[in-house]
């Protein structure tokens, strides 16, 4: 099966401790939130880490068990936790996911304790009091007593017992990104004079009163992990060289594998990297602790196959562990396996559903089924029908996806010669290579799946290509956009869109981008990057006033490094020959530029959209054509309107 398959390195058996794992793609202990009041691993839950098991992950590490509801007051009321309800519910996904040859550990933790979202009068619980709640800093923590630690040891003792009698493979001590153990071994957040604050010896009691109770439950053949920050990148947290010296301590107390990466809340892009931070970020850290220990370690952070495939190989990490990745593409392993490299759907790093639009547990911007495997499984239709998609943009795109995935026989029709709509221009950054990579996924779908495409043609209602469908998804987008300002059609003004796409040498060495969302600062850094003078000017007070706290604090971290002049709270009034006139806090000035990029967001495209769903009752718009949104929710509309045709 590996022969000529260049990722056959990753399909090595690979032990930790006595568990020989199939191989060493790992997915990562991200909290699902599927089964949020039980507090354990309920019906969707197993449905999604089986999902992945069946795909090909050689372990999956089940993120964030609670061992007690009594440290974090958000969650409290959790009814699953220090009871047999976790053994039951361990025991039933064991059997669903081994099945598949797939190990299971599980990642036990004590709680969030300054990154718990607050619950008024009721403090977050940390190693000190008086720390500034992460998400409300006006809310400081309570100290955890000397008598709940020994309640919260206790609880870590019986959920491992609990674990291996279930069937569970391992077991994963949580003391990562600033969490409650983890503020214990940081002096940043440790404050205490007691026994188990000060020194280095103090600081680490209470990890290794933790893995003692875990280990005398489970016994010394078992595995037992360890998950780590290695440095918080954060002034005052805890450096790279003090992390090593942990890795080093809980090496001779018995750790048998360490999950390392970097980070914290504080540092939030690190501990969920974004776009700007290229691929694999982190696998420097995996290479660091390799050298001060010799038990395995798992590395994660934005792994790509290639990416993967290379730190094994140079001997940066034993084990590679994936989240975002198999979020979106549940299958991971399984192509990889067979050859299928081009089949994997990729990551967009946008950390919108996976982190911020939660409402149904854990989700994904590219994958619909992520977390709701069973209620949106692509099953053949009854009917084949005619399926027509207006607009080969990323809705359109999904939607014929997974129309044709479903057996029906599809066309798209589009006014342009390349297929891809805005994410052409969105993907032409360098540091936008998974756009791309999503682009060159839809194309080799198109091919493989029998669908039609039509280009340079130009659908209107009166087109009779529509009569003869049974289903039209109108999927239309949107074009760029720039208000009636002064000077607007000079011809040193670019729209956002034209300015990736076009002709290049158009762009002069001082630019002035009028606009300062996500086009306005990656077209900023990409032009930075290729050495010119950039300035960004936003109306509103911040940059990028609509992303997610990754994102933003990537964006302007990432235009902070590449010398990006910056001027928010700055309204535009003129474009000019010289440069653009603008109105700032301060005052008016002139920004002088040989060219200026129009950043103003887009239109939809709803006149020829509007009519074509007026005449046609078996029509459904979807993505901007109908308001303009992100990439994730228009392959999100665009899934639901080609899954919805039987």
């Amino acid at each position: 099966m590996m022969t000529d398959n260049k990722f056959a390195p990753l399909f090595e058996r690979t032990y930790i401790n006595k568990l020989g794992i199939s191989n060493r793609l790992v997915m990562a202990p991200m909290g699902a939130g599927l089964d949020f009041a039980a507090g354990t691993v309920g019906d969707k839950g197993i449905d999604y880490y089986e999902a992945r098991a069946k795909g090909g992950a050689g372990m999956l590490i089940i993120g964030f068990q609670l061992v007690t509801n009594k440290t974090d007051p958000a969650w409290s009321r959790m009814y699953g936790l220090d009871t047999e309800m976790q053994t039951m519910a361990w025991a039933r996904l064991c059997d669903r996911v081994k099945s598949y040859g797939t190990s299971v550990c599980v990642q036990l933790s004590c709680g969030l304790g300054r990154n718990s979202r607050p619950v008024p009068g009721v403090p977050n619980v940390a190693a000190s009091g008086g720390i500034p709640s992460f998400w409300d800093p006006s809310q400081v923590t309570r100290e955890l007593s000397a008598e709940e630690i020994q309640g919260v040891v206790g609880a870590f003792g019986r959920a491992a017992r609990r674990a291996k009698m279930a069937g569970v493979d391992a077991i994963e001590i949580h003391g990562h990104l600033g969490y409650l153990l983890d503020s214990f071994m940081t002096p940043l957040w440790n404050k205490r004079t007691d026994e188990y604050g000060g020194s280095f010896e103090n600081r680490m009691r209470f990890p290794t009163e933790i893995y003692q109770a875990v280990r005398d439950a489970v016994g010394p053949d078992y595995p037992v992990l360890f998950r780590l920050c290695i440095g918080h990148k954060i002034p005052g947290g805890r450096t790279e060289e003090e992390s090593l010296e942990i890795v080093k301590y809980l090496d001779q107390l018995g750790i048998d594998a360490f999950d390392v990466d970097a980070g914290c809340y504080d540092a939030y892009d690190w501990a969920f990297p974004t776009p700007y931070m290229g691929d694999a970020p982190m696998a420097y850290i995996g290479e660091m602790v390799k050298k001060v220990t010799d038990k395995p370690v798992l590395n994660a952070g934005s792994y790509t196959p290639e990416a993967a495939l290379k730190a094994v190989e140079e001997g940066k990490t034993d084990f590679v562990v994936i989240g975002r990745g198999m979020l979106a593409e549940p299958e991971y392993g399984r192509k990889l396996w067979e050859n299928r490299r081009e089949d994997i759907r990729p990551c967009m790093r946008c950390n919108e559903y996976c982190l911020t639009k939660t409402m149904r547990g854990v989700s994904c911007a590219l994958n619909q089924a992520a977390g709701a495997e069973k209620e949106y499984e692509i099953l053949p239709a009854k009917h084949k029908r005619r399926v027509a998609v207006i607009g080969a943009g990323p809705g359109g795109l999904e939607a014929a996806r997974v129309a044709a995935e479903k057996g029906h026989q599809v066309t798209v029709y589009e006014k342009a010669a390349e297929a891809g709509g805005q994410l052409i221009a969105a993907s032409a950054p360098g540091f936008k290579s998974q756009l791309r990579a999503l682009l060159d996924y839809y194309k080799t779908q198109m091919g493989k799946l029998g669908v039609t495409m039509v280009m340079n043609h130009e659908i209107s209602a009166d087109s009779p290509e529509l009569a003869e469908a049974d289903r039209i998804i109108i999927a239309t987008g949107a074009h760029g956009f720039i208000p009636s300002i002064p000077g607007a059609r000079n011809a040193n003004v670019l729209e956002v869109i034209d300015a990736h796409t076009g002709d290049q040498s158009r762009i002069g060495q001082k630019v002035v981008v009028a606009g300062g969302g996500f086009s306005g600062c990656d077209c900023a850094i990409e032009l930075a990057q290729e050495g010119k003078e950039v300035t960004v000017v936003e109306m509103m007070d911040k940059l990028v006033p609509k992303a997610n706290i990754a994102a933003a604090i990537s964006v302007n971290r990432t235009i902070r490094e590449q010398g990006v002049q910056v001027y928010t709270g700055t309204k535009v009034l003129e474009f000019s020959e010289k440069g653009v006139k603008v109105e700032t806090p301060d005052g008016a000035k002139e920004l002088e530029a040989d060219t200026i990029i129009a950043a103003f967001g887009t239109r939809p495209n709803s006149q020829a959209a509007k009519e074509i769903f007026d005449r046609y009752p078996n029509s459904v718009q979807v993505g901007d054509c109908v308001e303009i949104g992100q990439i994730g929710e228009a392959v999100r509309a665009g899934f639901l309107a080609g899954w919805g045709i039987e």
